[in-house]
């Protein structure tokens, strides 16, 4: 009996936008950008609190992966680890695994180079997932820019599954 594919939920944190991704095995379900821009700073926490566990409960994900951040002395700075913190907490209550990768990990693994652009990511994402070709040419440039967001958070779900395979066993 073949095994049901684990659904992931990845997230791309930012201070303005914070990228999601949902897969289960190779097949995108779901995704986008949530846009904070226009968010009071003070209320920027709160709302990706909400968010991400809004995400939770309708994809209920067996893992959320996120981007790794590092404390910040500025405090409306270190908000962007917060809600690396805040991930963590919701996976640890409702006892789902997490997974944080820094980003040249995630780009070495996916695209076979450290230091790709985000552009470059984009486009290598697209091509597995033609759903999201729509995103990579938009008609302003700031909107390129924000769904860049997505594409990151995908890439790094594709990371995720290929670091928790068990390597194969060579004979």
């Amino acid at each position: 009996m073949p095994k049901k594919p684990e659904t992931i939920l990845a997230v791309d944190p930012g201070l303005r936008e914070i990228g999601y991704a949902v897969l289960s095995g190779r097949r995108y379900l779901a995704g986008g950008v949530l846009d904070l821009r226009k968010c009071p700073k003070d209320r920027r926490l709160p709302t990706a609190r909400r968010h991400l566990g809004r995400w939770v409960r309708t994809h209920r994900p067996r893992v959320i992966v996120l981007e790794k951040t590092y404390r910040h002395p500025v405090p409306w700075l270190n908000a962007l680890h917060l809600v690396a913190l805040t991930a963590r907490r919701i996976a640890r209550r409702r006892r789902l695994r997490f997974a944080c990768y820094a980003p040249q990990r995630v780009r070495q693994s996916v695209l076979g180079n450290g230091k790709a652009k985000k552009i470059e990511v984009a486009h290598f994402v697209a091509s597995l997932y033609p759903q999201l070709r729509i995103h990579l040419t938009q008609d302003r440039k700031w909107k390129e820019k924000h769904y860049r967001n997505l594409f990151d958070a995908v890439a790094l779900a594709l990371h995720h599954q290929r670091a928790a395979k068990p390597p194969s066993r060579g004979r």
